[in-house]
Order: C-alpha cells, then sequence, then structure tokens
C-alpha cells in the first residue's frame, strides 16, 4: 500500500479491484489521510495525484475527519461530497440479555452454504441502497447494486463469517462479520424489504450470537443518510463515536459511458 508523507502530513492508498471489476477502469481509495496545516497537507495530495496519474486511476474516493483543514483539502484537491458516515459501537454486549426478547419466532440465523451465495448477491444487489458509491450521485444506481452484488465474492474470499436469516426455508436476510478477538466487526447486516419489520429480530440475533460467543465490543459503519438504520442501532444502544466524510473524485478525462457524465 504507497504510503505518501513530507513530515508534517501522510497519506496512505491502494487500488481497488472490486470497484474495478464494475467500472472498468483503474480506481483507487484513500485509506488514511493527516495533516498538520495546509500546505503539508496539499504537498501529499499533490504526490496521491501524480500517483493516481501514473496509475491511470480514474476514480477515487476516501473517508475524511470532519474537521475544518481537511475539508478545504480535499475540496482545493478536486474531491467533491458524496456521502457521511457514523462510526459507532457497543462496547457492553455481555450485558445485552434485555434485547433477547425482541428475538421472534420462526426465523434462523445460521451459517450461509454455498447454495445460499445467490439469494444472498441478490438481497445484496437489490435492498441495499446506501453506501459510499450508491449515494455518489455521478454513479448509476445500477452499478452501484452490482458492486454490492459482487462484495460476497471478496468478503466469502476474505474468510468473513456469512449468515443466512432463513424464514420457512426462504433466504430473507443476511449477516457478514469479521470476528477480531473479544471484538467483531459487523461488516453487513438486513432483510429484504417486503421483511422490513423482521429487522429489530435479525439485529437482536446477532448480539445474542455474538454474546454467547464471549464478544465484549462490536464495532460497524453506517451511512448518515439511513436513518431507520441510526434508530435502530440507537434502539440497542449502541453509541456514536465518529463521523466521516466521504469525499469521490472523477478525472476530466473520464468518458466511461457507464458512469453519469451531465
Amino acid at each position: 500500500m504507497p504510503r505518501l508523507f513530507n513530515g508534517q502530513a501522510t497519506l496512505e492508498c491502494r487500488r481497488t479491484p472490486w470497484d474495478e471489476r464494475v467500472f472498468g477502469f483503474p480506481c483507487a481509495e484513500i485509506t488514511h489521510f493527516q495533516a498538520e496545516h495546509q500546505a503539508a497537507g496539499l504537498d501529499v495530495l499533490h504526490q496521491f495525484e501524480a500517483w493516481a496519474q501514473l496509475q491511470g486511476v480514474q476514480f477515487a474516493y476516501g473517508r475524511f475527519e470532519p474537521t475544518r483543514l481537511v475539508k478545504q483539502l480535499v475540496h482545493q484537491a478536486g474531491f467533491y461530497f458524496a456521502e457521511a458516515s457514523y462510526r459507532i459501537r457497543h462496547h457492553k454486549l455481555q450485558g445485552s440479555e434485555a434485547f433477547d426478547r425482541l428475538i421472534r419466532p420462526g426465523p434462523l440465523l445460521e451459517s450461509a452454504k454455498e447454495a445460499d451465495h445467490e439469494a444472498l448477491r441478490t438481497i445484496l444487489a437489490s435492498d441495499f441502497e446506501h453506501g459510499r458509491i450508491h449515494e455518489d450521485p455521478w454513479v448509476e444506481p445500477a452499478l452501484a447494486s452490482l458492486r454490492y452484488r459482487n462484495w460476497l465474492t471478496d468478503l466469502l474470499a476474505q474468510q468473513h463469517e456469512v449468515y443466512t436469516y432463513r424464514l420457512k426455508g426462504e433466504v430473507i436476510g443476511l449477516h457478514i462479520q469479521r470476528g477480531e478477538g473479544e471484538k467483531v466487526d459487523l461488516v453487513l447486516t438486513g432483510v429484504k424489504r417486503s421483511y422490513a419489520l423482521l429487522g429489530v429480530s435479525l439485529w437482536a440475533e446477532v448480539l445474542r450470537l455474538n454474546r454467547l460467543r464471549g464478544v465484549r465490543e462490536t464495532h460497524t459503519l453506517i451511512s448518515a443518510a439511513n436513518v431507520p438504520i441510526l434508530n435502530l442501532y440507537r434502539r440497542f444502544e449502541f453509541q456514536f463515536e465518529s463521523l466521516l466524510l466521504g469525499c469521490h473524485k472523477r478525472w476530466p478525462n473520464l468518458a466511461d459511458i457507464r458512469m453519469l457524465n451531465v
């Protein structure tokens, strides 16, 4: 992973092959950016620009702290605001037994089998409408859905835990997480829109699953635009840790018809 720095600012970035499979051209992500003052920050952003040009990158994004300086710098570097996300956590999972009462009888949360993967991909493509690409106004919604659909393959390859939420044999939802000892990162959780009333039960099942395994703390990242899910996490007593601003950049030579051009 390239690390660009000058003593008073640091930027880390990487190519994103999961985006390139969807868009058909080089893409990149800024995974870390920190600057002590404007001149230093602009310098490493110019270094990133040079790296991106050498790589042929035509689309890039990053999530940044919402400080005045950072907002100034990414705007000056040609990035536009696309979305905002909250980083949240539940650090008292071992005391969350009270939420078990929200689990409804009938649906089952169980490890996904290979035969379930296509149903999970369909849910990801059809029922997830938030996230950095879905909320970018310059990307076609169909491409954002395709990116979510493809994401399952990457998560399986990275050995994430993948679960189905099943009712009377039908896969109506999913849950994906990555364990880190006594901490767990909740990557994706959701149900089909037609079963939205069972969403609370699914989240309660997920918390119970991890509590019984000895997990003490869970983290996740959620879209600030997804108000129903924000309220759901508040219901389960998650705490808000930070706000991140998602800013994206398209290079002037971008002419691929699969992204909106206006």
